[in-house]
């Protein structure tokens, strides 16, 4: 669907309304007009119909016809102040008014010859309308007591319309006049309110491809959600830009230690002197693979919930049901070697499912890998009325307390742990799922031996909205 520019469609608009106001002006002011001249006419008429009572004198009743009153003869051209329409003897509307008088026996009296001779019992005294050889008239019907005579006055419906119109047409043409300077200045007023749009849209032309700052440009208050939804979406752009840089950076500084080995490796096979040097290299060869396939899994994963804002697919879930799903992820024959103590009463949590036994999985084989054999390793849970706390400890010989800060750092890992394998990302996935989940996640030794983690996740807000939505 193709749309108009705005500019446009105000002008068209306004115009629009514009003309529209003028026309029900028109309207409005021909019906008062016409309303106005009514009541002129009928009080003219009426005023009329008592003169005549006032001054006629009745005819001897031996006269042997009624008097009639000579109209002058001018027809109507259409063309306004015509000689043929007025003249010194009188004027083209004298055949649209005249007026019978008739006895109180109903004899007529007097009369012009305008309108057919109607007998008196058809009309009443006061104000009537009358179909004549198809035209309308309006009659006012007087009897003067003192005389005893009727006098009905009449007069043409189109003289009143006629005049009406006449006046209501005057009063338009101002009106129609007014309305090309109204336009002018409705075209003055639309470029002055969208001058701001068009010094916006000329800003962001103008802007570098790699400029993802902020707009500061000023624009009237209707107009800032628009520049609030740009600059966010420049926000989102620059962020996926951002870790889009950062996973390749990443990713090429982890992998090229690797790489390396696989082509020493690689030079070894081709100088073997051996089978089982070459064995040795292939061996290490598959490896190096194996740990370079799982880093770069670990890394498309950790791109994968930086392009999220908030999790999704929320359900509510035992929070038992969790762990022993996180437990069962874990290698059985790892498992067996450690001892579990499960302190998790009957509590529901709102989440994504995957990922928070994906989080659990985490820090639970983080647990063994740095705990001896046949060590103690301890999930308690705590639920208060605005959060729910999840406590994972160790019997290992936790980390530095200056390092604790550098916890869940992308490829961070203490120099200590240099020996055990690992990526240096679980942490980081960790941190950024608990992050999806509104929660917060927390490191510290415990003494005199020991590493404990700590999640907190709202057991309202956010998340039952979500999971209600």
């Amino acid at each position: 669907m193709k749309f108009w520019s705005l500019r446009r469609s105000l002008v068209i608009g306004i115009n629009l309304a514009v003309i529209a106001v003028l026309v029900f002006t028109a309207w409005a002011s021909y019906r008062d007009i016409l309303h106005e001249l009514d009541e002129v006419f009928d009080a003219q008429l009426a005023q009329t119909a008592k003169s005549l009572a006032a001054f006629y004198t009745p005819s001897p009743e031996t006269q042997p016809a009624p008097q009639r009153i000579p109209i002058s003869n001018y027809y109507d051209t259409g063309e306004e102040e015509s000689a043929n329409e007025r003249g010194p003897s009188g004027h083209k509307y004298e055949s649209k008014i005249g007026y019978h008088i008739y006895n109180s026996e109903g004899k007529l009296l007097a009369l012009t010859n305008q309108l057919k001779i109607l007998p008196l019992k058809n009309l009443d005294a006061g104000y009537h309308t009358l179909e004549n050889d198809a035209q309308t008239w309006f009659i006012f019907s007087y009897f003067s007591k003192s005389k005893g005579i009727w006098v009905r006055t009449f007069q043409r419906e189109d003289v009143r319309s006629e005049l009406s119109g006449y006046l209501a047409t005057e009063q338009l043409y101002p009106l129609v006049l007014m309305w090309v300077p109204i336009s002018l200045i409705i075209l003055f007023i639309v470029y002055l309110v969208l001058k701001p749009v068009n010094r916006f849209a000329i800003h962001l032309r103008a802007r570098a491809l790699n400029n993802l700052s902020p707009i500061e440009s000023e624009l009237p208050k209707e107009l800032i959600p628009i520049k609030q939804a740009i600059n966010k979406l420049l926000h989102q752009i620059k962020m996926f830009s951002e870790r889009e840089k950062r996973f390749i950076a990443d990713a090429s500084h982890e992998l090229r230690t690797p790489l390396s080995a696989i082509q020493v490796h690689a030079e070894n096979i081709i100088h073997a002197e051996s089978l089982e040097d070459s064995k040795q290299s292939g061996k290490a060869i598959f490896s190096t693979v194996e740990r370079m396939s799982h880093l770069v899994n670990q890394l498309l994963r950790l791109n994968r919930l930086d392009s999220l804002d908030k999790s999704t697919d929320f359900s509510e879930i035992e929070l038992k049901t969790l762990v022993s799903a996180a437990i069962n992820a874990l290698p059985t024959n790892t498992v067996e070697n450690y001892q579990w103590q499960i302190d998790a009463p009957t509590i529901k949590i709102a989440c994504n499912e995957t990922l928070i036994i994906s989080a659990l999985t985490n820090l639970l084989s983080n647990a063994m890998k740095f705990s001896p054999a046949d060590s103690k390793i301890q999930i308690n849970a705590v639920e208060t009325s605005e959060s729910i706390t999840i406590k994972i400890m160790d019997q290992g010989t936790g980390v530095p307390t200056e390092m604790l800060q550098r916890m869940g750092e992308r490829f961070y890992r203490f120099q200590g742990h240099s020996g055990i394998d690992g990526s240096g990302l679980g942490l980081s996935i960790t941190s950024k799922i608990i992050q999806l989940h509104d929660g917060k996640i927390s490191f510290n030794n415990i003494h005199p031996t020991g590493f404990a983690v700590q999640i907190e996740l709202p057991k309202s807000t956010v998340l039952e909205a979500k999971l209600n939505s």
